[in-house]
């Protein structure tokens, strides 16, 4: 199994008559004395390079990242394919000693063996956004999830692109925000198409070049936070990049959600079954009295849409007292012991089930709240995840808005994984 876990000891407010500080959940960025170099490991696999032909011997390049494995969705820039129907798309390749291939050359020599078709399925002109299909996605490349929230002035980011004028792909820039704003602005498509686009959009003074577009920025945790849009008009110094909260609104139209995964694709065809592990999403388990019915049904909505869509579960429970011992007994342990309880009771629930996803534990005596994630789902999911899925719940427990803290951190998950739950699915 694996585990990505958080432990959060807390006196909710309106369950004990007492509240004490509980410190903010805090983010996991990736362990390494080289952050650099680990984001640019994890993130590459799913980074892409794409050729847009434009007829008469005119041949666009661009970058791209994959986003959705199970329905084979590419995210880069609409002045990237602009209204060509058809893309092609290079992953990057392996030496013997499984070091990537940068040379631009070696793609170039083999584009009909290393190049898989695409769609171009949907486009955004005003943000700058195109979704690309592809007809299979390589076997073991994984998605790149997306962060949760928008980036920060100050904070860290990595972008991997594919710069035209370089003899190399999958190139590397580190950068900091600069700031993070709505924007009207324009660019050229080519040497006589002059676009406006209108988006929020990510200031970074890391530098970007043509055939960077439409490449991952990404966090330190190794997420998506926007998408390579370039440089400014008559801005030499200033880089930008399509926010993430574009992204999902994209990714959110009816026409997207509506597109299933491919059992033809290859990876799905010896990595996952051919349909979900189980029939029957699990229902929420309210023996705490936390949750209204109109809730309930929502986070329903929800279960079904990440098994039916990601074969991913969502068990959520709660309880009136804890499990298997006394509550005044637990309240006087440790805040270490009382973790470590509780954090094995969620791993024997977890196993108990066979959870694929996440394990949500609300428990109203002692006052405590617990995520997990786990199992094979748990590679869905970047490190640190279920910190920031408990803090939306705690944030909006302590003000007794039971409702919108579950409701709000159930969204992030089903938005971490793509997806949206707008409406009640039709059989």
């Amino acid at each position: 199994m694996i585990r990505h876990w958080l432990g959060l000891v807390v006196l909710l407010a309106g369950i004990t008559k007492s509240l004490g500080q509980t410190p903010p959940a805090k983010t996991e960025p990736i362990p390494s004395p080289d952050v650099g170099a680990t984001v640019y490991q994890r993130v590459l696999p799913s980074t892409v390079w794409i050729h847009s032909d434009r007829g008469a011997g005119r041949l666009a390049t661009g970058s791209g990242a994959l986003i959705d494995r199970g329905r084979r969705l590419i995210i880069t820039n609409y002045h990237v394919v602009a209204d060509v129907a058809k893309a092609k798309v290079f992953f990057p390749k392996y030496d013997a000693n499984k070091k990537v291939i940068p040379e631009r050359q070696y793609y170039q020599e083999r584009v009909n063996q290393l190049s898989i078709p695409g769609q171009v399925i949907e486009i955004d002109k005003q943000s700058d956004l195109a979704l690309v299909r592809l007809d299979w996605t390589p076997e073991g490349v994984p998605e790149l999830p997306l962060a949760l929230a928008s980036a920060e002035p100050g904070q860290s980011v990595h972008s991997i692109g594919n710069p035209g004028k370089s003899g190399a792909l999958w190139v590397y820039t580190p950068g900091k925000v600069r700031q993070v704003y709505n924007k009207k602005w324009k660019a050229k498509l080519d040497a006589k198409t002059l676009l406006e686009f209108q988006a929020r959009v990510i200031e970074t003074d890391s530098p970007t070049n043509p055939g960077d577009s439409g490449g991952p920025l990404i966090n330190d945790q190794g997420e998506l936070v926007g998408v390579t849009q370039g440089g400014v008009i008559d801005a030499d110094q200033l880089s930008l990049f399509i926010d993430i909260s574009e992204v999902k609104r994209l990714i959110k139209r009816r026409s997207v959600q509506t597109l299933r995964s491919s059992e033809s694709d290859s990876f799905l065809a010896e990595n996952r079954p051919t349909k979900p592990r189980r029939e029957k999403a699990f229902k929420i388990q309210d023996d705490g009295k936390f949750f209204t019915a109109e809730t309930e049904r929502k986070v329903q909505l929800a279960a079904n849409k990440l098994l039916k869509e990601k074969d991913l579960d969502l068990l959520i429970e709660t309880l009136s007292a804890s499990p298997n011992i006394n509550p005044e007994k637990l309240k006087a342990m440790s805040s270490e012991n009382r973790e470590k309880f509780f954090k094995e009771y969620a791993q024997e629930r977890c196993k108990a089930e066979k959870l694929s996803g996440v394990y949500i534990l609300v428990c109203r005596n002692p006052g405590f709240v617990w995520v997990e994630v786990c199992g094979p789902g748990a590679a869905n999911f970047p490190p640190g995840i279920p910190s920031r899925f408990t803090q939306t719940i705690l944030k909006a427990f302590k003000e007794n808005k039971f409702d919108k803290g579950l409701l709000d951190a159930v969204q992030q998950i089903v938005e971490s994984q793509g997806l949206a739950v707008e409406h009640e699915d039709k059989p």
